[in-house]
């Protein structure tokens, strides 16, 4: 069975991707933090209505069902390089903060496993629907 047909797994499969390729630029931060005139880069967050669109295909629109419901508003970005808002910046230039580049890192860690658990969760859920037993 190829599970990158069913839209919930590749949507998670670009998230793992996604976090992935973050924790590569927080490691290139890190390993340059003492090089002169270096700018911590990070990915643009990624945009849970344009996962949701990308992975169903056709773009869902809210239901409103009364004249009082809110609309929604879209953000396009996508994971796109940008220049990490660090607050400090030493005299060399150089403006990596390793607490926080080891914060995002560890977060970027925590939100990688939650998906993995996911993921796991899912294919549990297929297996007992199936019959086979997934606990």
């Amino acid at each position: 069975m190829d599970f990158t047909k069913i839209p919930l797994f590749s949507a998670m499969g670009r998230r793992m991707t996604w976090l992935g390729q973050r924790q590569e630029l927080l490691a290139q931060n890190i390993a340059n933090a003492d090089t002169p005139g270096y700018t911590a880069q990070d990915l643009k967050p990624q945009n849970f209505s344009d996962v949701l669109k990308t992975s169903i295909g056709a773009p869902l629109q809210m239901a409103s069902t009364s004249g009082g419901h809110i609309g929604g508003a879209r953000d396009n970005g996508k994971g796109r390089m940008e220049k990490s808002p660090d607050p400090e910046k030493l005299l060399s230039g150089n403006a990596v903060t390793l607490e926080d580049q080891m914060m995002k890192t560890a977060q970027t860690a925590m939100d990688f496993q939650l998906t993995t658990n996911l993921y796991k969760k899912h294919i549990s859920m297929i297996k007992t629907a199936l019959g086979r037993g997934g606990v």
